[in-house]
Order: structure tokens, then C-alpha cells, then sequence
């Protein structure tokens, strides 16, 4: 899998890094209500047996077995014409269920 992070994704991922924890950034599904469809986010965590480790740009990013068999490449983006004070995970999927 192919992992791009933006620069200004970067800029605040140190930032936010730096007051954390945890050093491992974990890809995980999100879906606010049942009215919305499920979409990527990520948190700060530690790395548990069942994750996949990649390494991207000095991050180090941890994905569960059974969601990273579903994501192909996937893009970590912060800001933009609609987010600008948000970050953004966007992905290939290949079968994905959520």
C-alpha cells in the first residue's frame, strides 16, 4: 500500500504528535450517524498484534489486518477549498465494508 501525507498534513501531524502519547498514528473507520456513510479518520494509539505497520515519511501508521486487506492507496490531507482547518483520509478501497 502506497501512503501519501501531504506537507500541511505533515506541519500539523508533528504538531499534534508532539503532545501525545502515543507516536503511532492508527487509520480507523468513522460514521457520525446512521444517516451518513462510513468514511476513514485517524487517531493516536499504540500498535496492537492484529495491526499492520507502514512506514511513510517518518510516520509510522498502524492499520488493523482486516481494513488494511481492504485499502489500496491512501492519502492523509489537511485543509483545502472544503476543510480547511481539517485533516482528510481518502482511500482506493478495494471490497470495503464497514
Amino acid at each position: 500500500m502506497e501512503i501519501l501525507i501531504t506537507q500541511s498534513a505533515k506541519d500539523e501531524l508533528d504538531k499534534l504528535l508532539q503532545n501525545s502519547e502515543h507516536k503511532y498514528i492508527r487509520i480507523i473507520t468513522k460514521r457520525e450517524s446512521i444517516f451518513e456513510k462510513g468514511r476513514l479518520d485517524f487517531t493516536f494509539d499504540k500498535k496492537e498484534d492484529d495491526d499492520l505497520l507502514f512506514k511513510a515519511d517518518g510516520y509510522e501508521i498502524v492499520i488493523n489486518v482486516k481494513l488494511a486487506a481492504q485499502l489500496q492507496n491512501l492519502t492523509i490531507s489537511y485543509g483545502g477549498l472544503l476543510s480547511r482547518d481539517k485533516f482528510t483520509v481518502e482511500t482506493d478501497f478495494g471490497l470495503f465494508k464497514y
